[in-house]
């Protein structure tokens, strides 16, 4: 329990000598209703480190060899129904209130997925928000079946205004806690077209965020301001963490693990998402992948994210992905 704790703190403290240049941030809004989004932050947080493992073990080793640990950016999946309600409005409806800033939208290759970022106030060291919405009408119709039986009417304004009205508790809990429940049937169904190569990472992005609704999907730790000796490129970084045991998706690049490169000023790398008990509204129980940690490092600047490197990102959650060696 100490490891937890101790790992909620350095994600929430004060960025102390970071600047706003170094966190590759540049949004001179206020910040609004701070200790609110304060509390959100650490619940929602509290509940990340609970079922992420792998976040602790990096870490504590990163923090014993002296690294300072920022988190670069926090993301949620979400989803737009049958009638055209965006999960991606929704949330953003969200992250404005406390005075985030809306940035760029992106393009993701091959998905039928929005995303969209938010840059949190220069004054904070809250992270950035990455926020995607998968376009269910795109699915097969056996797909659109399950995901509408569940996701209809869900993402209606009043519902995050009245989440706003009442406090960071009920924010929290809207962010935090599934909406829906599915059963193991209609999850055995969405898996079964995933087997399908052409369709395997849409459905297995709709199988997860069916699941898990829109709670902490990865946490990002910053590359840039660790500050560790002898890890200067993410690739050091990743072969650290590997030797230590962490169990990376095998994205690509030159050392098999990173997405992007320093030509296009941004690399990351993912490791698999660690399982959690998932009990179904059917009531079978079963193990199921839930959330895991980014690994990023940005260049000249860069503040913003790539629709291919999210792509591969993606694919940490799937129900078989593919683990580095």
């Amino acid at each position: 329990m100490a490891n937890l704790t101790a790992a909620v703190r350095l994600m929430t403290r004060p960025a102390l000598q970071l600047s706003a240049a170094q966190r590759c941030v540049s949004n001179p809004l206020p910040a609004r209703h701070a200790e609110v989004f304060a509390d959100v932050r650490e619940r929602l947080f509290e509940a990340y480190v609970s079922r992420t493992p792998s976040f602790v073990k990096a870490v504590d080793l990163l923090t014993a060899r002296g690294g300072q640990i920022h988190n670069d950016h926090m993301a949620l999946r979400s989803f737009v129904d049958s009638e055209g309600r965006s999960g991606l409005k929704f949330f953003e409806s969200i992250f404005t209130h406390f005075g985030y800033a809306v940035q760029d939208s992106l393009v993701i290759p091959g998905l039928c997925v929005n995303a969209r970022w938010y840059e949190p106030p220069e004054e904070t060291n809250w992270p950035k928000v990455f926020v995607s919405e998968m376009r269910i009408k795109e699915l097969p119709e056996v797909a659109q079946e399950v995901l509408f039986r569940h996701v209809d009417g869900f993402y209606e304004p009043s519902r995050a205004e009245g989440a706003l009205a009442n406090g960071s508790a009920a924010v929290a809990e809207l962010l935090e806690t599934p909406p829906w429940c599915p059963t193991a049937e209609e999850q055995q169904t969405l898996h079964q077209l995933a087997k399908e190569p052409h369709l395997t990472n849409a459905v297995e992005y709709a199988a997860w965020t069916l699941t898990h609704g829109h709670r902490i999907n990865h946490v990002t730790i910053l590359l840039n301001t660790l500050g560790i000796a002898g890890v200067n490129t993410l690739a050091d970084l990743n072969a650290l963490l590997q030797s230590e045991g962490l169990v990376f998706n095998a994205a690509g690049g030159s050392d098999g693990l990173t997405q992007g490169s320093v030509e296009v000023s941004l690399e990351q790398s993912s490791t698999i998402a660690d399982v959690v008990p998932h009990r179904f509204a059917c009531g079978a129980q079963q193990t199921v992948p839930c959330s895991f940690l980014e690994l990023i490092q940005r260049h000249e600047g860069f503040r913003g994210f790539l629709g291919q490197n999210a792509k591969g990102i993606f694919a940490s959650t799937n129900a078989q992905p593919q683990a580095a060696a």
